[in-house]
């Protein structure tokens, strides 16, 4: 019974922690990030800049930390290849 009941714990836990909102950040020159949270078991200080133009777009101390994906760039800062 106890195996049992904590399977189902540990599935209902793993499954709240993958369900995350995301949000789109733009920044003034164009590029857009879409921003999720994420929860470390320890503290972090970190800062995100902007890939095209190097703007600082966030600041964060703790244990709840933003992570970022590219998702657009403004079409004066892509690159031809």
């Amino acid at each position: 019974m106890f195996a049992a009941s904590f399977r189902l714990l540990f599935h209902a836990k793993a499954h709240v922690a993958m369900t995350t909102e995301s949000t789109i950040i733009a920044c003034a020159c164009g590029a857009q990030y879409e921003r999720e949270e994420r929860t470390l078991p320890i503290k972090d200080i970190g800062l995100f800049e902007c890939v095209d133009c190097g703007a600082r777009l966030e600041i964060w101390s703790g244990r709840t930390v933003p992570m970022f994906k590219r998702v657009k760039a403004d079409a004066a800062h892509k690159r031809s290849a």
